[in-house]
């Protein structure tokens, strides 16, 4: 067996129509897997840190909440325009709650409510506001920076298309 017929077989295998059809399988596969299932999503910008820094690479599981709604504390992607602009935010609260920051500490319906994911001091103070029964308040981990240099708030729960993986 000379050195063409073993790169051959290297190359496309003993059969070459097998070959072609297990490739063609296999890029359909990841073709609809990264496209409705595992979204790839980059990280720009620093208001999840120090949890998901700016420049990684995550994936959105866009089937997440196809058995549960939304939780508190999930790590969202948030459809702006599209599937290829995103917000990236944590949900801190639920639909018909009332969301306000006092001196940076988070109040959800009168009440005090911890927040482990906060790893910097916060002052924001925010007046309160009432989620209507569709939306969700969300807003970055990263609090140390003013309150007019993030986007938070309200978003309907149609524009969440799923939770971050990694």
């Amino acid at each position: 067996m000379g050195c063409a017929s073993i790169l051959k077989i290297v190359a496309v295998g003993r059969s070459p129509k097998a070959t072609l059809i297990r490739a063609v399988f296999l890029g359909i596969c990841c073709f609809l897997l990264f496209t409705y299932l595992l979204i790839p999503i980059r990280i720009y910008g620093t208001s999840m840190e120090p949890a998901y820094a700016n420049g990684s690479i995550n994936f959105v599981n866009a089937v997440a909440y196809l058995f549960h709604k939304p939780r508190r504390g999930d790590a969202v992607a948030i459809v702006m325009a599209g599937k290829r602009v995103m917000f990236f935010k944590r949900i801190i609260g639920l639909p018909g709650e009332t969301v306000a920051f006092h001196n940076g500490t988070l109040i959800i319906d009168g009440e005090k409510f911890p927040e482990p994911y906060i790893k910097t001091d916060c002052q924001w103070t925010r007046e309160e506001v009432r989620n209507a029964p569709d939306e969700y308040f969300v807003a970055g981990d990263n609090r140390s920076m003013p309150a007019s240099a993030h986007s938070f708030g309200r978003v309907e729960r149609e524009k969440i298309i799923g939770t971050i993986l990694f």
